[in-house]
C-alpha cells in the first residue's frame, strides 16, 4: 500500500479490516467497524454494520478479493479519510462485482481505538 503519513494504529485497523472482509472474518472485522456504521457498495446499496454482517452470515455478500492501490491519507487529530483504488471481486446478493472501484473510508479513533464509521465505493471499471 502507499500511504502518506499515517498513525500506525490506523493502518493496522484499516489493513486488518480488509484482510477480515476477505476471510469472512467477522470477530476483526467488530472491532474494525464502528457499530453506527454506514457503507454504500458500488451497487449503490445503503447498508449499516448488521446489515452487512447478517449479508455475510447469510451468504448474500461475499469479497473474494480485494487488492488496494493509490491508498490517500488525510488525518485531522482523531478522524481521518481514506481515499483508495482496489481492484476486488465481491458477490453482493445477485450482484457481482468483478474489476475496480475507487472509495472513500472515514475512520474516527473513540476511546482508543480506530474504527470505520464510512465506506463509499464507486465502481470505476
Amino acid at each position: 500500500m502507499d500511504s502518506q503519513i499515517m498513525d500506525d494504529d490506523l493502518k493496522e485497523v484499516h489493513e486488518a479490516r480488509i484482510h477480515a472482509l476477505v476471510t469472512g472474518d467477522l470477530e476483526t472485522l467488530d472491532r474494525c467497524v464502528a457499530d453506527d456504521l454506514t457503507y454504500i457498495s458500488p451497487h449503490g446499496h445503503l447498508l449499516g454494520k448488521q446489515d452487512v454482517f447478517n449479508s455475510i452470515r447469510q451468504g448474500k455478500m461475499d469479497i473474494q478479493s480485494m487488492e488496494v492501490a493509490e491508498l490517500r491519507v488525510n488525518q485531522f487529530g482523531d478522524s481521518a479519510v481514506l481515499t483508495y483504488q482496489a481492484t476486488t471481486k465481491f458477490r453482493d446478493n445477485d450482484n457481482i462485482f468483478d474489476g475496480k472501484v475507487r472509495g472513500t473510508n472515514v475512520y474516527f479513533r473513540r476511546q482508543e481505538k480506530w474504527q470505520l464509521y464510512l465506506a463509499q465505493q464507486t465502481s470505476i471499471s
